[in-house]
C-alpha cells in the first residue's frame, strides 16, 4: 500500500490494511489488521522477508517507536525511494498514480 506524508513531501510503501492492497493507505481500512497477519501472527516472521518498520520497530527497537519512524522515514525521503515508488506503481498499475504525482511535492 502506498502512504503520503502528512507534509505531501515523500511516499512511502508499506505492508497493506486487509482490503487495502496495491492502494492508497486508507483510514477505513486501518481496522484490518496487516494484511500479512494470520490469527494476529505475522506470516513473514523469521522468513527473512518481514517489512523494516515490523522487524525494525516492533521487534529490535522495542519502545524507540518514534525514533525508529522517523528513521526509516529519512530512507523515503530520497531519490532511490522515489524510483522504487515509480516502479511498483507500474507494476501493478497502480490505478492513483495521477492523483500521487499531483499530491507529492517534487
Amino acid at each position: 500500500m502506498l502512504e503520503i506524508s502528512p507534509e505531501f513531501d515523500f511516499g512511502l510503501l508499506s505492508p497493506a490494511f486487509k482490503g487495502c492492497e496495491s492502494n492508497f493507505a486508507l483510514q477505513e481500512f486501518s481496522n484490518n489488521w496487516c494484511t500479512f497477519l494470520e490469527n494476529r501472527l505475522c506470516v513473514l516472521h523469521g522468513t527473512g522477508n518481514q517489512p523494516l518498520e515490523c522487524r525494525f520497530c516492533h521487534h529490535d527497537r522495542v519502545g524507540l517507536g518514534t525514533k525508529c519512524h522517523n528513521d526509516i522515514e529519512k530512507d523515503w525521503k530520497t531519490p532511490k525511494a522515489r524510483v522504487l515508488i515509480d516502479k511498483w506503481i507500474k507494476l501493478i498499475n497502480f490505478k492513483g498514480r495521477e492523483v500521487y504525482y499531483g499530491l507529492i511535492k517534487k
